[in-house]
């Protein structure tokens, strides 16, 4: 008997419905729920929340409501605790009533959007459920004004008893941003209740199967949607992998859930499609036995798509509300089934059906699909971990290449003890899936403890978030496979500091130009294009956040050795760098409505959504000022980059301290003299000293400063404590208001050092042949030098290598200037394995603890492989060393007192070249070289003099050029400016007395040509016709700047045409000067230069002028020159400047120092007998090897301690030695990597269990372990040795512990033991010069009274002092 529920309704007799089907109220009446016995309210509570989609969950703590526990989405304790009190009342079927009608009509309104997709043709369903994140903001709306209408209120217009008088659809205001919706009005009840609806939810709501196990809340938790009848189950559109075998849907229902969910994840902002008027790629269902049918499941789809709790947590972030996926509000044909296809999978098929799609062309859903499977869903149940353990379970998995769907449903469960990394992987390696995987590298220590930190950052550094793609060779699965790499500390930007590192995600790409790239073309006619959309267009979901693209650079080249081919070769990748910002995550709370900007200097966990736009604009000021948007695309795109550079913030400044000019300094000709340049005040540069920690005052810092770049001199004139800074026009990119602290903090970038002598670059020698007065002498004189810097090096190499401690002085000197940095970064030496991470830090090292080089095979190779590099290097770049010759930033003269073509050079310290014997700390009356690297036209090398003006004096280390003439001296250096620009500076007499100026010759005007065009589409232009102008304004920037560069094939082209005619000053060279120097800026400014032109140029202009007079006629490309191959292949004798250097000269020189060197070192040997006494010690604990074998044959099998203990260990060390063999044939790990990974099960190697002795215990003494120095560990990297002595393996995995045996060894019987030193101490220890060198005279046979000689100077007042 049907139940009334008053108001005349009855169930199955809603008006509106097609027969058969039932109404929500039938499902949730209160007579189906009253029999299930305990919990009514909670059941009713879920019931009515699943059937609708609301994902309204119960408080956490059973039945209570957690009222000290903030929810990171929405106050869902509000709809609980009031729906709880109406559902006492006896409201619940009015609530139920109202409610019902009210979806009924909100879902009337709803339209869903296709996409565009062929064959995606939305179903209608059959109760208003919420499918996107729009539509379950307007139920929630909606049952918010219900709550509220019969809530008790003074004001109420509402009355308890009379349900229908509800607010209308007319009464309730539409949303007006995708944040937070709010009640109609405020009120008192909706301030106390603390309500804040998110669009976001956390837990999967997968349907289940309908029956009814023992725990129905849990059910229903899960999102369960049970039914009065089947009928009515079959008429829910619940998404879930398993909803066909359990709920009976509609087949093409089913089938359609890829194509939804591709809607709901990439909708472009602001952008809406209308339905398709045909279906053109057709579904077949074939037999299970047709051999043409395509293997898949929907669970093998499924898996490749985020989780429903995953969309609906994540969606509405980043769309407004009445822009979101809306539900189809017209029914599909009858028995017309939609079209839509999947990808192909490898995985069996289910046994009900298969699915064959047949198409004619390249299906695009399918490559939607696949980009999208490129993010893999993170296991809903572990989003409440912190981002950087969440990071972490993902990077292990990707690289142990654990299947999506295993991934999806990881048996993992956070804990918080997992904020221990070792811990963390200690817990992921008992888990089954990675049983027998090897783990990748280990972040390093600093890098994690930051990233647990509230700020996901150390102290002066952030935490980095990067990610790699390369493309998928499969035809199925995702179209590229992701990589994610370890967390890592490096300088902030401006953006890193305010918003959070965490936000920032730096994913590298193959550039869309590449091979493997443009095979995609070959399956996906519009593959590129695809790519594109995805990548500027689409949200992208991972790691519980909705991310997407503002920014794309130019990536560093990626080299592939290969050495699976005939010959080994390096295969070069380029890539792009895309910057994604996390605009909402499932750890997001709304934005205050106030505001569509984040506050600073929030925590990791705590952000709050913010729209991508809403970045551009904070950092550009778009909004604020229409000169902003006046730019065009290309150059306002391309100063985003500003606030990408990783620079040191310093000082922060008032807005008074800023002094802005309104014009740059200008020549009589209107040339801006100062272009990119200003000057701070000497009181600013002081305290930007401090704050850097730096010794002395530069001259000046190349920085950032709001949107002003350039560099900064210290103003000469300015005496006061006075803090100032200047910004001029050239040097300000966009108009800014310099309101926040972070427009206002000066960013360092670099500043000017002591400065020491340089190469000379590649670029620069043709140039120097040309404007020789006598090419024959300017080719013997570099060659010269070329020759001289090799064996001065070689033979300092050798002399040093006679004696440890000088050695390691010039180990010190001769190694990267980047060592430093590291160690002041880190506080510490880097560290890998049993050893420091450089060669120079492992030569240092070993040198200090007592190896001698000359005897130790491993430390002998560590040389000759160092100096193999450089001489490798050299031969490649054939960079020549010129003593009399540096690099220094190019600053001017703002006071005026240098005259045209004469520059100011002085040194903060004696300048010192030995082979010349030039010692001074400036130049003066002498002619100089000036040049910019790169050069191409004769005029950008330029003679000028050099003299010494006093009121400059105090400017060290930067070269200073007149601000008088008509032309900047910069821009006569290959187009350069005062931005940071670095100039090569040669003072050398025999090259400089051999050259002539060239003037800048006229140029081409290769736009007036229609050579070359600009695209000049202005953000201001986009605005007027976009509705969302964010996207299309990235959009039409990603596709530009993702374009071929033609600069290097340009570039290269120069090179060789020059080489043929053997000439660099033609109109031919001229022409390609022009065109290169063109195509430097093309990003900046928009140039548009085709392969078509470039292909006309080169065919039809500089092919038939070549030297190669066949080649010419047959109008093919130059060949390579001579010096790009590895020997001389003519008869003749090299006459060009650069094959002279590199056969002549630098091949012979090379090879000739490498075979005295190996000579010099050829009696090292690898065997080290102090290495060995420590286990020798422990094996004469065990029996003679004659009583053991005695004891066998008499029955006694029975081992000793020592003997158990080490027949273990010795199979133990023998058994993580296997694993290093068979590591070296690993590829796909680097070799940092595979030493991490050995390194971790060489320390996981513990004494055996077979014994228990206190003995035993004792050799693990905690303290000693945990820094590695325990008597196990000695015992260990000992036997280790003994055993692997003739491979590298004990010293990369022990060679810590090795040193400190050899220490021990050679410091026996002197006055003074080792030293230990702390870590920092360590990282600041450098050689004494002049002591090494005192010792070093010693301990060759001299005096002592001559030795102790290089360790005395002279104080102020003529007595004698030692020089520390």
């Amino acid at each position: 008997m049907a139940r009334d529920y008053g108001h005349g309704y009855k169930p199955g007799l809603n008006p509106g419905l097609y027969p058969g089907q039932h109404s929500a109220m039938d499902l949730m009446s209160t007579s189906s729920v009253s029999s299930i016995g305990t919990n009514r309210f909670d059941i009713w509570f879920l019931e009515f929340s699943n059937l609708y989609s609301l994902s309204l969950r119960r408080p956490k703590t059973s039945l209570s409501i957690d009222k000290t526990r903030p929810s990171p989405y929405y106050h869902e304790n509000w709809f609980y605790s009031t729906l709880k009190e109406q559902y006492n009342l006896g409201n619940a079927d009015i609530i139920l009533r109202s409610f019902d009608k009210e979806a009924r009509d909100v879902h009337s309104r709803w339209v869903k959007k296709s996409r565009g997709e062929l064959g995606v043709t939305p179903t209608y369903t059959n109760l208003p459920r919420a499918t996107s994140e729009s539509e379950r903001s307007d139920l929630l709306e909606r049952l918010t004004a219900i709550l509220e209408s019969l809530a008790p209120s003074d004001d109420s217009q509402y009355a308890l008893s009379e349900p229908d008088n509800y607010p209308t659809h007319e009464e309730i205001p539409a949303p007006q941003e995708y944040i937070s919706p709010r009640p109609r009005r405020p009120s008192k009840r909706s301030s106390e209740r603390g309500y804040e609806l998110d669009t976001c939810s956390k837990r999967s709501r997968a349907a289940i199967d309908a029956s009814r196990p023992p725990s129905v809340l849990s059910r229903l938790d899960s999102g369960e949607i049970r039914s009065a009848t089947p009928e009515s189950s079959a008429s829910l559109p619940l998404r879930s992998s398993q909803r066909s075998g359990n709920i009976g849907l509609d087949r093409s229902f089913e089938t359609n859930k890829a194509s939804f969910v591709s809607e709901v994840f990439t909708q472009p902002e602001g952008r809406s499609f209308e339905l398709p008027a045909t279906q053109d790629t057709q579904v077949t269902v074939e037999n299970a036995n047709s051999q043409h049918a395509q293997k898949w499941t929907q669970e093998s789809v499924d898996s490749l798509y985020p989780s429903s709790s995953t969309e609906r947590a994540l969606v509405a972030s980043f769309q407004q509300a009445d822009q979101l996926q809306q539900n189809a509000s017209q029914p599909r044909r009858q028995g017309a089934l939609p079209h839509v296809s999947f990808p192909d999978t490898n995985i069996d098929p289910s046994p009900r059906q298969r699915t064959q799609y047949t198409h004619h062309e390249p299906d695009v859903g399918g490559l939607k699909r696949r980009l999208e499977a490129i993010w893999p869903v993170f296991p809903p149940h572990l989003q409440d971990a912190p981002f950087a353990v969440r990071w972490e379970i993902m990077r292990v998995a990707l690289h142990c290449e654990i299947p999506p769907q295993t991934l999806k449903d990881l048996a993992f469960v956070y804990e918080p003890a997992f904020n221990n990394h070792s811990i963390l992987w200690d817990r992921l390696r008992r888990l089954d899936i990675f049983e027998g995987k090897v783990f990748p590298e280990k972040p390093k220590p600093e890098a994690w403890n930051a990233a647990m930190s509230d700020r996901f950052c150390s102290l002066d550094q952030i935490v980095t978030l990067t990610a790699s793609l390369t493309v998928n060779p499969s035809a199925v699965g995702p179209l590229f496979n992701l990589r994610l790499q370890p967390l890592k500390l490096d300088l902030p930007h401006r953006l890193d500091r305010r918003f959070g590192s965490d936000r920032f995600l730096e994913l590298l790409i193959p550039s869309m130009h590449s091979r493997d790239v443009q095979g995609i073309k070959k399956t996906y006619d519009n593959g590129i294009d695809a790519i594109h959309s995805w990548l500027a267009r689409d949200c992208h979901i991972f790691l519980g956040r909705v991310w997407k693209s503002f920014f794309t650079k130019d990536g560093a080249p990626k080299k592939i050795h290969k050495d699976n081919t005939l010959v080994p070769e390096v295969v070069t990748i380029f890539q792009e760098r895309i910057y994604f910002f996390a605009e909402n995550g499932n750890d997001f709370g709304p934005t205050d409505r106030m505001t569509t900007v984040s506050p600073p200097q929030e925590p990791t966990h705590r952000h709050t959504k913010m729209e991508r736009a809403e970045l551009l604009n904070w950092l550009l000021q778009i909004k604020k000022h229409r000169k902003n948007q006046e730019q065009t695309v290309c150059k306002l795109f391309s100063r985003i980059s500003l606030g990408l550079s990783r620079t040191r913030p310093t000082v922060v400044l008032m807005p008074e301290q800023i002094r802005h000019h309104d014009q740059d300094i200008l020549s009589p000709a209107g040339k801006e003299m100062n272009d990119g340049i200003a000057r701070m005040s000497t009181a600013l540069a002081r305290r930007i000293r401090d704050v850097m920690g730096l010794d002395d005052t530069p001259a000046g810092f190349q920085g950032r400063f709001g949107s002003a770049k350039g560099f900064w001199l210290r103003d000469t004139e300015d005496r006061s404590d006075d803090i100032w800074i200047e910004t001029y026009p050239s040097q300000r990119k966009w108009k800014c208001d310099y309101e926040e602290e972070d427009q206002r903090t000066f960013e360092v970038l670099k500043e000017s050092k002591e400065l020491r002598s340089a190469t000379l670059n590649l670029q620069l020698l043709p140039i120097l042949e040309d404007r020789a007065i006598n090419r024959a002498v300017m080719r013997e004189e570099v060659g010269r030098f070329m020759r001289e810097s090799l064996e001065a090096e070689m033979e300092a190499q050798k002399e040093a290598m006679k004696d440890a401690a000088q050695f390691k002085l010039w180990v010190y000197e001769n190694g990267a200037p980047a060592r430093r940095q590291d160690r002041i970064r880190l506080g510490h030496v880097p560290w890998n394995g049993g050893l420091p991470n450089s060669k120079e830090d492992q030569m240092e090292f070993l040198l200090s603890h007592g190896f001698d080089p000359k005897k130790l095979e491993f430390l002998r190779k560590i040389a000759y492989d160092m100096r193999k590099a450089k001489c490798d290097e050299l031969e490649e770049k054939l960079n020549v060393r010129v003593g009399r010759s540096t690099y220094a930033y190019m600053t001017i003269d703002f006071l005026g007192v240098l005259e045209e073509d004469e520059i100011h050079f002085g040194f903060s310290s004696k300048f010192t070249d030995e082979r010349s014997g030039f010692s001074e700390t400036f130049l003066h009356g002498i002619d100089v070289l000036v040049a910019r690297t790169p050069a191409h036209y004769p005029s950008d090398i330029q003679r000028v003099k050099a003299v010494f003006k006093p009121e400059l004096g105090s400017l060290k280390d930067v070269i200073i050029f007149p601000r008088k003439g008509l032309v900047p001296l910069a821009d006569k250096l290959s187009g350069g400016d005062y931005d940071g620009d670095i100039a090569w500076v040669c003072w050398e007499p025999t090259i400089v007395q051999n050259f002539k100026n060239a003037d800048p010759p006229p140029v081409p005007d290769l736009f007036t040509q229609k050579v070359l065009s600009k695209k000049s589409d202005t953000y201001s232009g986009l605005a007027e016709w976009a509705p969302d102008v964010t996207t299309e304004f990235l959009d039409l920037a990603f596709r530009f700047n993702m374009e071929k560069s033609l600069l290097g094939a340009c570039t290269n082209y120069k090179e060789k045409l020059c080489y043929s005619r053997k000439c660099v000053s033609d109109w031919q060279a001229i022409y390609l000067s022009t065109l290169i120097s063109q195509l430097v800026d093309r990003a900046k400014q928009g140039t548009v230069f085709t392969e078509e032109a470039w292909t006309e140029l080169r065919r039809n202009l500089f092919n038939p002028m070549q030297g190669d007079g066949k080649l010419g006629k047959a109008r093919a490309d130059p060949p390579q020159p001579e010096y790009k191959k590895q020997n001389w292949g003519l008869n003749t004798k090299p006459t060009h400047i650069i094959d002279y250097v590199k056969f002549v000269v630098g091949k012979p020189t090379v090879e000739h120092g490498l075979k005295d060197l190996t000579e010099d070192l050829k009696h090292a040997e690898k065997y080290d007998r102090d290495l060995v006494k420590f286990i020798e010690h422990f094996e004469n604990l065990k029996r003679p090897l004659e009583k053991r074998k005695k004891d066998e044959l008499e029955g006694r099998r029975a081992k000793n301690t020592w003997e158990t203990i080490l027949d273990d260990l010795k199979q133990r060390i023998d058994a993580v030695g296997k694993e290093w063999d068979m590591s070296a044939g690993n590829n796909k790990m680097s070799f940092e990597t595979k030493v991490a990974v050995i390194h971790e099960k060489w320390q996981n190697i513990l004494p055996t269990d077979k014994v228990n002795s206190n003995t035993l215990r004792s050799l693990r003494e905690d303290g000693l372990a945990k820094v590695g120095l325990s008597q196990w560990d000695l015992l260990k990297a000992s036997y280790c040795f003994k055993m692997y002595y003739n491979k590298s393996f004990p010293w990369y995995i022990a060679g810590y512990q090795l040193a400190y045996l050899k220490s021990i060894a050679t410091s026996g019987g002197k006055l003074s033991p080792p030293a230990l030193l702390t870590p920092e101490m360590y990282a600041g220890t450098r050689p004494d010069a002049k002591f090494i060198r005192a010792v070093a005279a010693r301990n060759m046979g001299l005096r002592f009274e001559n030795a102790i000689q290089e360790l005395e100077v002279f104080d102020g007042d003529g007595s004698v002092e030692d020089d520390d």
